[in-house]
């Protein structure tokens, strides 16, 4: 699959529209993570939703392209465009039983009124934590008093190392943070008996495809925190028209003293109010540290439809 130029004019037309749904995030995941061939449901100039079909014990799902390393799925587009696009679902050239929709956010498009011959059934799917970002905001007014107190004392003992550094990498840093990342990533899960889940080397392959082309359209936010010659963190993040996302990072444990991945979401976060985001969403998963940073749970739905 190759979303080219119209995908793209779709996706930027749509203030809803997520990195995950763009063509650098779908054309890396259809390259290296998918094992199927890709529908693109779409209507000519007005949206667009990439599925593929799933078998699932016998039950054929369609689902959108990047469902399961996408924290959030979703069409691009105009919203009122939902019934027609769901008329080229129906339409698909060959045989399926549900629309099975994961990881829509609540203000989805997908999520209204089913349109008739079409029923819908909702339930809970995943809490991704989200941090509100009012405009004219610094970070330490939005963190509780223990956070601040965290963030400075964090702070205050980095001013030791030797060479530190908490910065966007650039473009031509990219791929050296990718496979800082990776190593990073690896050696905190050895250390508790377990690969992590960027071991495969698929993934790899898929970030290493994914990061330089989200680079390219200005969508990708990377911190990398430096010290003594050496990456001591990275955390891989996204941006788009109105939020910031922080998707996945890799840590060195091993400095003693040191929260290096506490100085990377700072960095992040700071970066985001400077940018003018009205959200900052730490994504899948209710780790206490995102809450420790003033995040809001927000619930995703999983929408299954089919037709009648």
């Amino acid at each position: 699959m190759i979303l080219g130029d119209a995908a793209w004019d779709l996706w930027r037309s749509d203030s809803r529209a997520t990195p995950f749904q763009s063509p650098a995030w779908l054309n890396a995941w259809a390259a290296h993570l998918s094992d199927q061939p890709i529908f693109v449901a779409h209507v000519p100039g007005r949206a667009m939703l990439p599925l593929f079909l799933w078998d699932d014990n016998g039950v054929r799902r369609l689902v959108p392209a990047g469902a399961g390393h996408s924290d959030y799925c979703d069409m691009v587009g105009a919203a009122d465009a939902v019934p027609e696009l769901l008329e080229t679902v129906a339409a698909a050239p060959f045989a399926w039983d549900e629309l099975m929709l994961p990881d829509l956010r609540p203000d989805s498009p997908l999520l209204a009124a089913p349109p008739r011959g079409w029923t819908a059934t909702d339930e809970p799917h995943e809490t991704c934590p989200v941090l509100a970002l009012p405009p004219g905001q610094k970070l330490p007014t939005l963190l509780s008093k223990t956070q601040r107190r965290k963030l400075a004392h964090d702070r205050h003992r980095a001013a030791d190392v030797a060479d530190l550094s908490v910065k966007l990498a650039e473009a031509d840093e990219v791929p050296d943070a990718i496979e800082a990342m990776f190593a990073l990533h690896a050696a905190r899960w050895a250390a508790v008996g377990e690969p992590g889940v960027l071991a495969d080397p698929r993934v790899q392959a898929f970030h290493r495809a994914a990061a330089p082309a989200l680079a390219e359209a200005g969508l990708l936010r990377m911190v990398v925190v430096r010290h003594a010659g050496r990456i001591g963190a990275v955390l891989l993040g996204f941006c788009d028209a109105e939020r910031f996302h922080s998707y996945i990072s890799g840590v060195d444990f091993a400095v003693p003293r040191q929260s290096f991945g506490t100085l990377a979401f700072a960095c992040l976060i700071e970066a985001a109010i400077a940018e003018g985001a009205r959200e900052f969403h730490f994504l899948r998963g209710e780790e206490p540290y995102k809450y420790d940073w003033g995040a809001e749970p927000v619930v995703t739905v999983r929408r299954t439809l089919r037709r009648v």
